[in-house]
């Protein structure tokens, strides 16, 4: 496990959560080891499509890194308009015991990328290292249930009832084709859950783990070091910017510089 870094944490409202890793993400068993959020993914005989009820949704990212982050750390967020949707009905599914199951997908890759259990309500705590991070507040806690590229083609004869319902033109409301933070009917929903449960394909994003943690380490190590320059400025502002302006003016008109120095210099000294 690597740990280079400190966790890049701007204020009280920020997640600490320090980077992990290994070498092998495909030998979950292994994986799991240093990284407790796996140790749920792709369990044979779970049999979630047999339960009789469930709230389900599905949610799209702009990225893989962010799926990525999502796995390895057990953590998501989305708009604040979806945000507020699943906090409700997290709430509303504590109160009526039954789970809340999210079905991710990544914009314009033509598949699924994986299932996951709503494990908690909204938390202010925000994840310093998103993708986009000034887009994504607070963050929920989710754990993974399957990890698995599946293709699109395989849940084009699915349509969301409960969409239909709601929706003026609803004859081609395909769930490979419902917007972000859509809520499906249970029915849809277990289609869904029962095609993951039987993909045998052991393709995934985890193939792609280890160099999407290097890109997740140049971005904590960017952070890092920005903040660490922030933390100069904070202390030194007015020497920095000072040295900065007379670096400037030195480089460009050294004879000049020299003589105002020496002028500075006289005026300052006691008059005879």
């Amino acid at each position: 496990m690597n740990n280079h870094y400190e966790p890049y944490v701007r204020n009280k409202r920020d997640l600490k959560v320090p980077y992990i890793s290994c070498q092998d993400y495909t030998n979950l068993e292994q994986a799991s080891k240093l990284i407790p959020a796996l140790k749920q993914i792709n369990q044979s005989e779970r049999h979630l499509a047999d339960a009789t009820n469930a709230y389900s949704y599905i949610l799209r990212s702009n990225n893989d890194d962010d799926i990525h982050k999502s796995i390895k750390y057990g953590i998501w967020t989305s708009s604040k308009e979806n945000n507020e949707k699943l906090n409700a009905k997290y709430l509303e599914a504590q109160q009526d015991e039954i789970p809340v199951y999210l079905f991710f997908s990544v914009v314009r890759s033509g598949q699924f990328v994986g299932v996951a259990k709503l494990t908690s309500g909204y938390k202010e705590e925000s994840f310093q290292y998103w993708w986009e991070i000034k887009k994504w507040k607070g963050h929920f806690n989710v754990q993974w249930l399957y990890v698995k590229d599946v293709p699109n083609k395989h849940f084009e004869h699915l349509r969301n009832r409960l969409e239909l319902i709601i929706t003026v033109n609803s004859d081609n409301v395909e769930v490979t084709r419902s917007r972000d933070g859509v809520c499906l009917s249970w029915e849809t929903g277990k289609e869904m859950m029962k095609i993951f449960e039987e993909f045998s394909d052991k393709k995934s994003i985890l193939n792609d783990f280890t160099v999407i943690d290097e890109r997740e380490q140049a971005l904590r190590q960017y952070k890092y070091q920005m903040q660490q320059q922030r933390n100069q400025q904070q202390y030194y502002p007015y020497y920095q910017y000072q040295y900065y302006d007379y670096q400037q003016q030195y480089q460009q008109y050294p004879q000049k510089y020299q003589q105002q120095q020496y002028q500075n210099y006289y005026w300052q000294q006691p008059q005879k």
